[in-house]
């Protein structure tokens, strides 16, 4: 039977980042053909995007195929076209980049749950170093886009949520109107009015100088390394000058976040300035990626990632409104992963922001997503967050960076996985700057 391959004890896994020396000699067979399988709905449930797209029903109603390939055959190669995400469920594959690195894929292990190639064109090669046995699921029957919801509408709710107390009391008070979501401060309200009003600089000004922190803030960011200016500036009139008013816009709604939420319990008070932190790190990073592009504009990319995680607030003020006894640390960290992504958009369609903002909550974590389109805004936060994940201390598991959609954006794959890491460790300096702005 097909199944009894996953009887096996699962191969350990070998570290995915290191690279290897060595492949095995390849075959130039022809693909072997694919055959309809069964593949118990447990199984697939564990498969990432697939248990995070569909539900059981739709799940079982999926027609997988299977093929198997002897050491040596190529599965697919770099460049091809794709109509499937592909599973490796027996033996070892080699993963083979553009620049002739070599990374495992072992069936059994963590990365397995993630697909070998997950876009319309394979981005690299893979091959069979033992025996190996894929699974193919069609791409037409996933949805790869996660519905954009609001309040008075029916969330997306995870099942596994409704065994949690702290999310139906959450959940319960959103429904009902109850919940406090973080409002922009006036002098930003009326900047934006302004702007969109066609005021001129001047007037612009003046109302920017109501807000003397803001204010101090612009004249701070013109003159750090960030936009490296061979004269300083002085006054936010010659700054809102130089910066144009769209990055003005961006850095004056980013500089309000800071203080939008105010909680006491001193839980609730690190949640915060964890989420703040990581805010900026990504937000930073998602700067970095972006001159690195240049497909997108840097202050909007550092805008962007500073709104990524705003849909965190709401919940975090909730769980500061209860009793402490009354939760876990990891029910809100439960609530927030599940969520904030939801609600998120639908706090930045309340503050009127520009529609390819309102998207980059749900999207910051969608590891898969794929709009079809060339490299975006979206794109270029999901890029930000995977290498802040990749570089922290964090405990959240990655799919390689070679499998994602996005990757195959890239022009000439820029970012291949030998060079994720040098890449933040060469923008350290910048990203340390950029914090000193927003954490002061």
């Amino acid at each position: 039977m097909f199944w009894n391959l996953f009887r096996k004890k699962p191969a350990q896994a070998f570290d995915n980042n290191i690279e290897k020396k060595f492949k095995p000699e390849i075959s130039n067979k022809p693909l072997p053909i694919r055959k309809v399988v069964n593949i118990p709905v447990s199984f697939l449930n564990k498969l990432i995007p697939v248990s995070q797209l569909l539900d059981g029903k739709d799940i079982q109603k999926l027609q997988i195929t299977a093929a198997n390939f002897l050491p040596g055959s190529i599965i697919f190669n770099r460049g091809t076209e794709s109509d499937s995400l592909i599973y490796i469920v027996k033996g070892y594959v080699y993963m083979e980049s553009n620049n002739g690195s070599i990374q495992e894929i072992v069936a059994g292990s963590f990365k397995a749950l993630y697909p070998l190639s997950a876009g319309k064109q394979h981005c690299m090669t893979a091959i069979a170093k033992t025996d190996v046995t894929v699974i193919y699921i069609s791409l037409s029957a996933l949805l790869m886009e996660r519905p954009v919801t609001s309040f008075e509408n029916k969330l997306n709710i995870p099942k596994h949520l409704g065994n949690n107390s702290f999310f139906n009391s959450f959940y319960e008070n959103l429904i009902q109107g109850d919940l406090k979501t973080p409002n922009l401060p006036n002098t930003t309200i009326k900047f934006n009015q302004a702007v969109q009003q066609g005021c001129d600089i001047k007037a612009i000004t003046k109302i920017i100088n109501l807000d003397p922190v803001i204010a101090a803030k612009l004249i701070q960011v013109v003159n750090s390394p960030i936009y490296r200016l061979p004269d300083p500036i002085t006054s936010s009139f010659d700054a809102i000058n130089r910066l144009g008013l769209q990055t003005t816009r961006n850095l004056v709604t980013a500089f309000s976040m800071k203080n939008l939420i105010k909680c006491e319990t001193p839980l609730i008070k690190k949640h915060i300035q964890d989420t703040w932190m990581q805010s900026i790190k990504v937000s930073s990073i998602s700067c970095i990626l972006a001159q690195l592009t240049k497909k997108v504009d840097p202050n909007e990319a550092l805008l962007a990632g500073l709104l990524h995680n705003i849909g965190a607030l709401p919940i975090l003020v909730f769980a500061d409104s209860l009793p402490e006894h009354t939760y876990q640390s990891i029910d809100i960290d439960i609530c927030i992963n599940e969520m904030q992504g939801q609600i998120g958009t639908i706090i930045l369609e309340k503050w009127g922001v520009p529609d390819k903002l309102k998207q980059i909550p749900l999207q910051a974590t969608n590891w898969f997503a794929d709009n079809g389109k060339g490299l975006d805004l979206n794109d270029i936060v999901l890029l930000a967050k995977y290498h802040h994940l990749l570089n922290s201390f964090s405990d959240t598991k990655l799919p390689l960076i070679s499998t994602l959609p996005v990757f195959q954006k890239l022009d000439n794959q820029q970012l291949t996985p030998e060079m994720s890491l040098q890449v933040i460790q060469d923008a350290q300096q910048q990203i340390s700057e950029t914090m000193k702005v927003f954490m002061a």
